[in-house]
């Protein structure tokens, strides 16, 4: 597993892709935290909120199927979430949709707003990141003024998770191929201990060798990209595109739908 396989798309070119990395993440910044500050019953301005995000992945080439399959990987963990709602929320609400009006209890409404809010911010991250090669982005959030220790530690994530990903799918193919048998839940549990604890100590030896070699290449903890981070004429005008589309829904269009 490569760390391409993420932000493959990150490398073509568009008019989207040469916009500066620190006025990309400053518009997803403040995109996504007025989603989120949407009241629970705002379920139609978060169709108008994702056309935001769809114009972006458009303009920048990259496929919906890949977004919705990045989507679809992480979503069980919020589906849990958002199902939950409507087994302790059960307060009955009226629902209009143009001339048709059905009942429904608040839980259920929460749950949509949780699943509509959790989409439409995801497409605004992979918007960001398959628009943005990593190393731009770090270099951008450096430049922001985010805390050095917080920059390498993305740094690092984004390197080396797929390296031990990469190890521990080769210790299961190891395991898969000397299985014989089921050995019972016991040992099947000891020997999974085992695997991990194996995995924990090759970590840290490829830690150690990877301390080593960035030593020898003279690392200080800043990241350097070939890319220069300079903010012209293109970016003002997408954030100000961004910000009038922001600020129209909020004061224009939510009034109306809600």
């Amino acid at each position: 597993m490569h760390h391409a396989h993420i932000d493959k798309f990150a490398y073509q070119d568009s008019p989207v892709h040469r916009l500066d990395s620190r006025v990309k993440f400053i518009v997803v910044l403040i995109f996504t935290a007025m989603v989120i500050s949407l009241p629970r019953t705002s379920l139609s301005i978060l169709t108008c909120y994702a056309v935001g995000p769809f114009t972006i992945l458009v303009l920048g080439k990259i496929p919906l199927r890949f977004a919705f399959k990045q989507i679809l990987l992480v979503s069980p963990f919020v589906l849990v979430l958002a199902l939950s709602c409507p087994l302790y929320d059960k307060t009955p609400v009226t629902v209009a949709f143009g001339p048709f009006f059905w009942q429904t209890s608040l839980g259920w409404m929460r749950c949509f707003a949780i699943l509509g809010k959790f989409a439409v911010t995801m497409l605004a991250l992979i918007a960001l990141v398959s628009t943005t090669r990593f190393s731009d982005l770090l270099a951008g959030l450096q430049k922001l003024g985010l805390p050095k220790l917080l920059v390498i530690q993305l740094g690092f994530l984004y390197r080396y998770i797929f390296v031990l990903i990469d190890r521990a799918h080769h210790i299961l193919r190891a395991r898969a191929g000397r299985k014989l048998r089921n050995l019972g839940f016991k040992t099947e549990l000891k020997i999974a201990a085992s695997m991990l604890g194996s995995l924990l100590t090759r970590s840290i030896d490829t830690s150690e060798r990877i301390n080593i070699a960035m030593q020898g290449r003279g690392f200080d903890g800043k990241w350097r990209t070939l890319s220069k981070l300079q903010i012209r004429r293109a970016d003002l005008l997408f954030a100000l595109t961004a910000a009038s589309f922001m600020l129209g829904l909020y004061f224009f269009v939510r009034p109306v739908l809600q």
